[in-house]
């Protein structure tokens, strides 16, 4: 998979359509195409900012059990995405480590990562790898690419335990952080190393 095709892949799934439908921009460059992408994300996460700033201040006056009960039978997994970005990242995983799998899972493919990264690098490494388990039988690499951005290197290498052999060259290319690209594709066969990613 090129560059382009997988920036693509990761636009279409946040737009919520088939990957084809931008085909028309695989001559765009990569650096383009990842600007349009966060651009997109910026949109759609900063809608009813105001209102979820709200529900995340209210949120501090209940305590972790009852939010994680609510997130996972009134928010849902949309909006308790949008509003994990709000919260302090201590709060933040005291209510996540409370979810099951399946929701967290369900949570982090709403997610923006970059904006929760305190919650996410800070995850106790049960639960990270619980979710990555969900993540890879669903076959969900770009949500699992995604998180490996921000996860640290240890609970990286013990996420790895639980997927499966040939992820891996599917996960890289969905990767944005180079020092994460970098060192991911050192643990693929050589050939299986996207020439594109590595320079």
């Amino acid at each position: 998979m090129t560059p382009q095709e997988a920036e693509i892949v990761k636009l279409a799934r946040l737009l919520g359509a088939p990957p084809d439908r931008f085909g028309y921009l695989d001559q765009v460059p990569v650096a383009d195409l990842r600007a349009l992408r966060e651009r997109v994300t910026g949109r759609l996460f900063d809608a009813h900012r105001g209102a979820l700033e709200k529900m995340a201040a209210g949120s501090r006056l209940l305590p972790s059990p009852i939010l994680a009960r609510m997130a996972e039978r009134s928010f849902g997994p949309l909006l308790s995405a949008r509003i994990a970005g709000l919260v302090e990242p201590p709060r933040g995983i005291d209510i996540a480590k409370r979810l099951s799998p399946d929701f967290l899972a369900d949570v982090a493919a709403e997610l923006d990562p970059r904006r929760a990264a305190g919650i996410i690098s800070g995850m106790p490494e049960p639960v990270v790898l619980a979710v990555a388990a969900e993540l890879s039988r669903r076959k969900d690499w770009i949500t699992i690419a995604r998180f490996l951005d921000h996860l640290p290197e240890p609970t990286i290498e013990a996420s790895l335990e639980v997927l499966p052999e040939d992820a891996l060259p599917l996960i890289v290319p969905m990767l944005d952080n180079p020092s994460r690209v970098a060192y991911l594709s050192g643990l693929l066969p050589g050939e299986d190393v996207p020439r594109d990613l590595t320079g």
